[in-house]
Formats: structure tokens, sequence, C-alpha cells
């Protein structure tokens, strides 16, 4: 397939994707750090984005942090025209754009991240290839890269349904009627599938809500892009090393954590001998994965198979944003005395440890904040001081504690730098971007890089500063800085 039609396929139509949280550097940053890796702080570094689109990614990281600098590079110049457009609106100032190549591109100087979202499998294999070998070339000594990429065997059921797909709009003469004619098909067959028996039946009913959920526009540049092709993490991981890159972990930590698995599975495998890296490809047999985030450094991470040496102290250059709520009447500190919380996934977890109970508490009520560890200790001791327990000396228990609640995707670790990037200014606003993307409809995101879904009325409400709705409920969805 050849670059200059993948380039008219998107001149033609936006790919419209906006924040991408798992690739915020201060997230990349921790996890670095957690496993070796001296990454740079959010808040003074460089980061690169290959295949930027319409800036929607970089530019909310660039507003957030003006000492930092940001560099996009797309090969569509109308989505690079759009990205400018915004980047000039919005006067930030710390963020350029480049219409070019990668195949011929040159980046100057090291970068301490490169973000490199939905390329590797949407390119043909020449552009995967510079593309990491960019990577290599490109990072600082402790630079690290996000790499995404369609993963087997999870993606074989979807990708059996997309070659259906484009037999189906072969023949159409647009991108607009190829995509009213694979959400027709898409229709059909999710009305099907809908009473049917059996697992083949539930997988494939997943499959189709998947491609269903999706906006006209994303369908088209992923499950009918003209190249689209998964591999598995062995292979991503060999073709990394050729260039000399190191796999150092998933962005989305959560979903690598081959401790978490039930003793039965355990057990099961164990006959196997795997190391760290054949366990995490057992582990996308396992949950049928279909999509990897992966970071990659130019030094190897230490490896303990099938784990990795983790270095929880890191946990006290970070800022932390609890995704549980404390059931009520339970904030209880007394040592032994449950204390039971919820989280968004319907997990729930019970602590009795006065020192993780104080530290649940309140970081539950300081969300959606993200709240500094050494602010986080000098609070837990003064709840413990007030309840008349012991003052929390040795904090190594409670680095460990949390770390395993990042582990278990119920908590959020971000690198701090110096701080000044979390705290709300004493007059909190909307951004200018937030403006921008709310006046010319384009993705929102908020102040913890995350999409924010919007009613056109509450988009109205961003755009004029005399209709804003409750603060508070601006400031829960991360709306105000």
């Amino acid at each position: 397939m050849s670059t200059d039609v993948i380039r008219e396929r998107y001149d033609a139509v936006p790919y419209r994707h906006g924040a991408v949280p798992d690739s915020h550097p201060a997230r990349i940053g921790a996890i670095a750090r957690l496993l070796g890796i001296d990454a740079a702080p959010p808040d003074h570094c460089r980061v690169l984005e290959l295949g930027c689109g319409e800036g929607m990614n970089l530019l909310p990281l660039a507003e957030r942090f003006p000492k930092s600098e940001f560099v996009g590079v797309d090969f569509s110049a109308k989505q690079i025209a759009a990205a400018e457009a915004a980047r000039a609106a919005c006067g930030i100032g710390n963020a350029r754009f480049v219409c070019a190549d990668l195949r011929a591109w040159k980046p100057e100087g090291a970068f301490d991240y490169i973000i490199a979202h939905c390329i590797y499998s949407w390119v043909p294999a020449e552009v995967r290839d510079r593309l990491l070998a960019l990577c290599a070339g490109a990072l600082a000594p402790n630079g690290v890269a996000y790499v995404s990429y369609n993963t087997l065997p999870g993606w074989a059921l979807p990708g059996g349904v997309r070659k259906i797909l484009l037999q189906e709009i072969s023949a159409l003469p647009s991108p607009e009627a190829q995509m009213a004619r694979a959400v027709q098909v898409l229709d059909s067959l999710a009305e099907c599938m809908k009473d049917q028996p059996g697992s083949y039946a539930a997988n494939l009913r997943d499959t189709i809500a998947d491609m269903r959920a999706k906006p006209p526009g994303l369908l088209f540049h992923d499950e009918l892009a003209a190249v689209n092709d998964p591999c598995t993490f062995t292979e991503f991981t060999t073709h990394a090393v050729r260039h000399g890159l190191h796999y150092v972990a998933e962005a989305h930590y959560a979903t690598m954590q081959s401790a978490l698995l039930p003793a039965t599975m355990h057990a099961a495998l164990a006959p196997l001998h795997a190391d760290f890296t054949r366990t995490q490809q057992f582990m996308d047999v396992l949950f049928q994965r279909w999509l990897r985030n992966s970071l990659l450094s130019r030094a190897p991470v230490k490896s303990i198979a099938p784990e990795r040496e983790i270095r929880p102290g890191v946990i006290a250059d970070c800022a932390l944003g609890l995704r549980m709520t404390v059931d009520a009447g339970q904030n209880e500190l007394t040592p032994g005395r449950p204390m039971r919380l919820t989280g968004t996934h319907g997990l729930v977890l019970e602590a009795r440890d006065s020192v993780e109970k104080a530290a649940l508490s309140l970081l539950a009520g300081a969300f959606p904040s993200r709240v500094p560890f050494p602010a986080l200790c000098a609070r837990v001791s003064q709840s413990l001081a007030e309840a008349g327990l012991p003052c929390i000396r040795d904090f190594t228990a409670l680095h460990q504690f949390l770390h395993r609640l990042f582990a278990l995707d119920v908590l959020d670790v971000v690198l701090c730098g110096d701080g000044d990037w979390l705290a709300t200014r004493s007059q909190p606003g909307i951004s200018a971007l937030m403006r921008h993307q709310a006046a010319n409809d384009l993705p929102l995101t908020n102040r913890w890089h995350e999409p924010v879904a919007l009613t056109p009325k509450g988009k109205r409400a961003l755009i004029d500063p005399a209709n804003h709705p409750d603060p508070i409920a601006l400031m829960r969805a991360g709306l105000l800085i």
C-alpha cells in the first residue's frame, strides 16, 4: 500500500482521536522511574509526537507544561494546518508542528519522551522500521518512547470482520459512502447476532459493539484503514531490539501485572518456565488482548523472570489520584477495624492498617486532584495524631501499598516535577485550549489529560464565561485549572 494513498485518506477524513491519557509524560515518567530509568520530569522536558494528527493529544500537554518543549510531526498537510491553527489561536508558544514524511524527516536534538499512537500497525513495513529507527536515534539516554499497536490473538476476530467490511466498501467512490456502508453492515450483523448463543456469538457481539461505538472517522482509520497489521508481543519486542530499543512496561501499567494472575493460572503456566516476555505473550492469549501501549528505552531494564525489579520508593516523587470511594461511615482509623472501598470497575478493597486507611480516606476525599506524596504524608501524620495514633516514621510500607494500588488500576501515579502544574490557580478558570476545543467541536481534554464528553449546552457554557455551570461540577470534571 502506497504511503501517498494513506496520506490522501487522512487528508480526506481527519483522524480525530483527542487526548490519549496513557501517553502523558508524567505517567510514562513515573512508570519508567519505577523500573530504574531516570526519566525527565514532565514540566522540564522535550516531547516528540510522531503522527500527531490535529495536535489534540500534544497541545493539551504543551498548555499544561509551558517550560517543556513539544514537537508534532504528521504527513497530512490538512491535519497539521488544523493543529497549527489551534496552537496559534490559543497562544501556545512551546509547541510547533511539522508536515513531513517520517521516511525522510530528521529530528533536531534529543527528546525525553516520544509518542507514536496508532501508527505502528497502520503503516507499511518500511515505515514501521523507520518509526523505531527514529525512536532509537532521537531518544535521550534516559528517554522513553510510547508505541501503540494491535496485537494477536486478540485482533484475529476483528481482523476477520475488517476483511469483510473492506470487501463491502471496495467499490464505493467516497470515504463518506464507505463509512455509511460499513456502519450499515455492522448494524445488520449486530441485529443478527443479538440472541445467538455460544462463546463465538458473545465474542462477535463484543467485536461489533466496539466498532459501532466509534465515530465514523475513527472506524475509517482503524478497522477500515488501508493498512492494519497486528503482531504478537514477541514480534514487536524482537523488532524493537533490532533497533537497539528495549521493552520497559505497558503505559497502562495494570495490564502487565502477571503477579495478579489467579493461583490456578500460575500453577498451569509453571511447567512452561516462561521468562518475562513469554509470560506477557501468554497473557495476551489468555485475555484476548487486542492493543498494547508499550514503552521502550535505549537502555535495557533489569529483569527477574517473570517479573521486573520495582523501586516503590519512587512513589515519593509522584502525585496520586485514587479512583475509589470510601463506603459511608467507614473512615475509622482504629487498627484492625476494616475500611471498605469501591472502585469504578466494581473492585472492592478492604484496608485495616491505620496508615493505609488514613491515606485512602484522604486521597478519596481529594479526588479528582492528584496529591503529591509529601503532602499526603503530612496529612496522614496529622490524621493519625488527631486520632491519638502513633505517627508514621518509615514510609517504605506505604510506598509498597500505593504501588499495589497502582498495579490494580485504582490509583493514578504521576511524576510531580516541581509540582506547580498540579496546583489549581487561586482564581480557577477554563483554559484557552478547552474553550477552543468546545467552540470548534474538537475533542475536549481536561487538566488530567482525559477526554471529556459534553452536551452542546455544556460546550456553550465553556465558551461563554457568563454561562458557566456549577464550578464544583467543572472542578470535578477537571475543567478548571
